[in-house]
């Protein structure tokens, strides 16, 4: 028999737990549809170039909705990458260390990938790198 590899996880949770990563999916889904269709949208007609305020607000919101859209779809690509690891039975596990994430982390955020603590010293990094790739003034 195959020892299954998510084995703190039980059916019950894994059960769940794809259904909030499919509820959180389908949602966000209609979000990014929502906000590329109206980033993307052009009004009826030209607006009048005299009124530069009106089109540079227009430019920014369109800008922003797009932005949201793209880190929306970010979020999609974890929750795809977390329903494929459920499949291949690797769902719950840290893809840094390949310890089990707690159950509860994985109620709270469904997408995660790593421990708590892992996650921490990632975004620490990205902190780290961030500071040393900015420009200097």
């Amino acid at each position: 028999m195959k020892r299954q590899r998510h084995s703190h996880l039980s059916s019950a949770d894994l059960d769940a737990l794809r259904a909030a990563l499919e509820a959180k999916r389908a949602e966000l889904q209609r979000v990014v549809d929502t906000n590329v269709a109206e980033g993307t949208h052009s009004e009826e007609g030209f607006p009048d170039p005299r009124d530069s305020g009106d089109v540079a607000e227009r430019t920014e919101e369109e800008e922003e909705l797009l932005e949201v859209a793209g880190q929306e779809g970010t979020l999609l690509s974890d929750i795809d990458r977390a329903l494929a690891k459920i499949d291949k039975r690797t769902y719950g596990l840290s893809e840094r260390s390949g310890r089990p994430i707690p159950l509860e982390r994985l109620r709270a955020e469904p997408w995660a990938r790593f421990t708590a603590e892992e996650e921490a010293e990632v975004e620490e990094r990205r902190r780290e790198e961030r500071k040393r790739t900015r420009p200097r003034s």
